[in-house]
């Protein structure tokens, strides 16, 4: 009678994980030729390890879509920026600064240091994020 249990048990733990998401990444002010766009989508804090989610993408027009189909619901953040010299990096000045196009949800992080809760996101169902990514006043 131990094992029916036991099965029954891990069955429900299944079932009662999260529900996957389906989120939708609408990028704008991108420069087609100008380098790939580099999409994360993070979790708990706006550093590159946070950003379990990623998606790099030649850009085919200044506005074009990315699809993340099978995203655990709950918050995050969305980082973005165009990677003109294709290092993979956001290249920063010495003071930590861009110098690559940038961008992160809700429109944070442009007169201030980005932070994961301004940039916060709820994520269920279907949902469509935009973001804006602008040259840097510091862009090379």
């Amino acid at each position: 009678m131990l094992r029916p249990t036991i099965g029954m048990i891990a069955v429900l733990m299944l079932a009662g994980g999260a529900k996957a998401a389906q989120l939708t990444v609408q990028v704008e002010g991108a420069v087609p030729g100008q380098g790939p766009v580099l999409v994360g989508i993070c979790s708990g804090s706006l550093d590159f390890g946070s950003c379990r989610y990623s998606q790099t993408v030649q850009p085919p027009a200044a506005e074009f879509r990315v699809l993340f189909p099978d995203v655990p619901e709950g918050s995050y953040a969305i980082a973005v920026f165009q990677d003109t010299n294709a290092n993979n990096n956001l290249d920063r000045d010495p003071r930590g600064l861009p110098l690559e196009p940038y961008g992160f949800s809700n429109g944070t992080g442009r007169t201030a240091p980005p932070s994961f809760e301004a940039a916060r996101i709820s994520v269920t169902g279907s949902t469509l994020a935009k973001v804006r990514i602008a040259r840097s006043p510091l862009a090379r």
